[in-house]
Parts: structure tokens; sequence; C-alpha cells
């Protein structure tokens, strides 16, 4: 994760690292400097003793009495913890013998350490050994007299004074890092109230403005760089302020200029819209009705065309068939053909009767009731091709202001599609529904057949346009006339898993007082 320091962190942690260092560095030299000063002078204070100790020996002439020079060296032991041990040699017939010594032992410091015999007069030598873990100085000084000569070794730690120079040197390092810690606190608060304090004063102030509040301006509290700054600040809010003054107004007049303009976009295109859509379903009535038209008119040309010769066949079998009563064969015959020529008759008054249906005479219905006596007229023919039929049917349905007769046909229409798509079996299901905010109702019929392909959704209600071998192509496109003029609408319910949903809505009878063009927005809707 990375950590963010502000410039006063970064500066007073840049200021500590250089203090930290300065203090290591003064406590590294301080120490090596003070133990060398110590030890030199400790060096020097043993190699007087040593000679002072000598002195007095070649003075008083102690070789002559071993008990003062005992004493002697006993003295400057016990004042002198850091003298070990005090070697006194004499030199007879050229070969150094030890008459005196301060250790309790038999430590000949000439034995042990130095083989070599230091005949030198008056001359002070010193040699550094490390005798049990501890640095020695082995100091050796002539004696002479008149009567004899010798020298005198002493054996002094080098260490003695350790403890002093670690004392001084953590007082120094105390106090240098006291001084070290006041110094930064001291810059610390210097920050703050030089630094911080109008930083902190400014970037509050500018936040203010960040927030939209334009008239806050940065306090100025000395003549200095952060002064400068803040007499800048202050001196681009003014400019700000002036030119947020001009954009308010200048969005003003865009945005009174704007709202007029959307609302008269708004007004143009709703009477557009509206417009568009009354001339659209204008033009699709039209063109059905023309369809419609030249159905029927081909359709009675057709009956016309086609009834005058059959009349006239009719008779001539009429004829034949009086002509020769005894002619069982030719009865037979007649019969066959009278059965054909009815079956024709028969087609094209079914013809005649889809393209001149009577006038609708609507009345108070109960939807529920019709589908009802639709499925007892079918139930045979439902077990028979074992269809089951599953009903779900909303008991607070409201009547609707219909023609029994023609909404019995509506219906009875997609029930034959529904059984001609399930030559096998399958599954029927009948839905009513009541559409309260909408004041309408719906009838849904679904099967499991096959569906409907994608190619034939579009064409669904065009007249003479059908799917089947034998269809005449007109079933729902008069399906698709009756509801209309009963105010409603009948639709395919596309996005069916398995098989096909027709649906059919209806307006309540308290819907029926609206204009048809407000029916009709409002089944657009649903």
């Amino acid at each position: 994760m990375r950590v963010r320091l502000s410039l006063q962190q970064k500066i007073l942690l840049l200021v500590t690292g250089s203090m930290s260092l300065m203090v290591i560095a003064s406590s590294y030299l301080h120490n090596g400097r003070t133990r060398l000063l110590i030890e030199k002078d400790h060096y020097d204070n043993a190699v007087s003793q040593t000679l002072a100790l000598g002195d007095r020996i070649a003075q008083f002439d102690y070789f002559s009495d071993i008990e003062d020079i005992q004493q002697e060296m006993q003295l400057v032991v016990s004042s002198r913890p850091d003298f070990k041990q005090i070697d006194v040699y004499e030199e007879r017939e050229g070969v150094p013998q030890l008459i005196a010594t301060s250790a309790t032992g038999t430590h000949d410091l000439l034995a042990a350490w130095d083989t070599a015999n230091p005949n030198e007069n008056s001359v002070v030598t010193s040699t550094q050994i490390n005798r049990d873990n501890a640095a020695y100085w082995l100091i050796t000084a002539g004696i002479v007299n008149q009567q004899h000569h010798g020298f005198i070794k002493a054996l002094v730690l080098k260490s003695y004074h350790h403890n002093l120079v670690s004392n001084l040197h953590r007082e120094y390092n105390l106090i240098l890092v006291g001084a070290g810690t006041v110094s930064v606190l001291l810059l610390y608060f210097l920050f703050i109230y030089f630094f911080r304090k109008p930083v902190k004063d400014i970037v509050q102030t500018m936040g203010q403005a960040q927030g939209g509040d334009l008239s806050v301006r940065a306090p100025v509290h000395r003549d200095d760089e952060f002064g400068e700054i803040a007499n800048g600040f202050n001196q681009m809010m003014d400019d700000i302020a002036a030119r947020s003054r001009e954009r308010e107004d200048l969005l003003d007049q865009i945005g009174s200029l704007n709202n007029d303009l959307v609302r008269k976009v708004n007004l143009a295109t709703t009477e557009l819209r509206a417009a568009n859509g009354n001339l659209m379903r204008t033009q699709q009535r039209l063109s059905y009705a023309e369809r419609m038209a030249a159905i029927g008119q081909v359709t009675a040309s057709l009956a016309h065309e086609i009834g005058t010769p059959l009349n006239a066949i009719a008779g001539h079998l009429q004829l034949l068939a009086r002509n020769h009563p005894s002619c069982g064969d030719t009865q037979r015959r007649l019969v066959i053909i009278n059965s054909q020529l009815a079956s024709i008759v028969q087609t094209v008054k079914g013809l005649l009767e889809r393209t001149h249906r009577r006038t609708i005479e609507p009345q108070p219905t109960d939807i529920n009731a019709i589908v009802e006596e639709l499925l007892l007229l079918v139930d045979p023919i439902f077990e028979s091709r074992k269809i089951r039929v599953t009903q779900h049917f909303d008991k607070r349905l409201p009547r609707v202001l219909a023609d029994r007769e023609s909404l019995h046909q509506v219906f009875l229409n997609l029930v034959n599609n529904s059984l001609e798509a399930m030559p096998e079996g399958g599954e029927m299901t009948f839905v009513t529904n009541y559409l309260a905010y909408s004041g309408l109702i719906e009838v849904r019929f679904i099967d499991s057949g096959p569906g409907i392909a994608d190619d034939a959704k579009e064409h669904l209600f065009e007249p003479m346009w059908t799917t089947k071998t034998s269809g005449s192509g007109l079933g729902l496109a008069i399906a698709r006339e009756i509801i209309l003029e009963h105010g409603g609408q009948i639709d395919f319910v596309p996005n069916v898993e398995h098989g096909a949903e027709f649906r059919v809505v209806l307006p309540v009878i308290k819907a029926m007082s609206e204009t048809p063009e407000a029916a009709e927005v409002s089944l657009d809707a649903a």
C-alpha cells in the first residue's frame, strides 16, 4: 500500500533523517575520540606512575631492602586498581633476576611475555598484550643508581576506564538526542505556525469554492509567499465569480429558449404522431375494406356465374330423373350428381355469408358463458382427438357489449385452427382475465401444437392468405373485422415456447362510451 505524505511531513522526515545521521556520526566520532583521549591519558599516567616508582627505588636504593620495595609496590597496586602486577628485576652479572613482585603466584612478567633483557637506562618501553581475554600494557622502565641497576615491569589494564567512557558516551548521546528532538519539535511548531495554518486555510477555501461557494476568500496572514498565493487565489475567485454570473445569465436565456422550443417540438410531435396514427389506421382500414370488397365482388360474381349453369344443370337432371324412372343405374348416378351440385351450392353460399356478414346486434354478454358453451360444443371432438383441456376463468369478469353469435364464430374459428394443428392430440388452455387498470377483458387461446412459422406470423390476418392446403384464408381476417367492430383487438402472442397463443381483448361496458380513437389508443397501450 502506497503511503501518501504531505509536504510538511516530507520536510520533517528529511530534517529528522538528516539530524539522525548527524547524531549517529557525532556519537560515533565522539565515542572514538573520547576513548583515544582517555586511553592516551591513562597510558601516560601509567607510564608516569611506573617511572615514579622506578625513581623512588633508585633514589632510596630499595635493592638492598626488599621489604621497602614490596611496600612501595603494594601502595601503588592498592591505589591503582589498573596496575595488576609489578615486577622489579636486578641485573646480576648481566642476567636479570626477579627480586620483588606484587603478584601472589609465580607470574614472572619477564618469563611469561618479555624474553628480551631491556637493559636500557631510563628508557620506557611498552608492549600491548592479551591476558585472560583482556588487553594490557606491559610497561618497562630502567632503574639505575650508583650501587645497582635493573628495571621495573608493570602490567596495566588498558580498558580500566571503559565504564567512564561508556557513561560519558551515554550522557553525550542523551544530550545530543535531546537537542535533536527539541530541534525537530521546534521545527514542527514553526511549520504549524508559518506553513500549515496558511496552507490549511487556503485548502479549506479551495474546497468551499469547489463545492460551489464562489463568495469565499482565503485569509491573508502575512506578507510572504503564502500571502501572495492567497491574494492570487482571491483575485482568481473574483474573476471566476464574474464569469459565473455571466454564464448563469446566458444559461438562463438559453434554457428559456430551449424550454419554449421543446414545448413547441413536443406539441408538434404529438400532433404529428396522432395524425400519422390516424392516417395509418385509416389506410389500413381502407386497404382492408378494399380487399374485403374485392373479395366480396369476386365471390358474388363467381356465385352468379356458377349459379346460372348450376340451375340449368339441376333442371336437366330433374328431367332425366322423370324420363328414366325405371333405370336404377341412371337414378344412382343422378343422386351422386345432385349431391355434388348441392356441395358446390353450399360452398358458394358459405363464401357469400363470409363476405356479406349481417349487422351485429351488441348486447350485455358474459364472455365466460360463451367460452363454456363453446367447450360443451367441441368437447366430443377434444375427446376423440385425445386433447386435454385446461380452463382458467376469472369469476369477477364484467360483461361486455357484444353480438353473441359473432363472438361465438370468432372463438370457434380459433378453436378449429388449434384442432387442425394437433391432429395427434395435445393440450388446449382457455384463460379469461379482467384487466381492471385498463377497463378491458382478455380471452386467451393456447395450444401445444407445432406453432406458427416466423415468416407466416405477419400475414396471419391478411385476407386470402393461408398455409392450409384446403383453407380459404378468410377465417382470421373476418375474425379481426368482427373484433374491431366490437371495439376490441385480436393478436397473435409471440415468444411462446411451445405451440401458439391468440389473445382477444374487449372493452367492458363502462368503457364502450369512449370515442373510437380513444378506444384504439387504450387497446394499443394494453
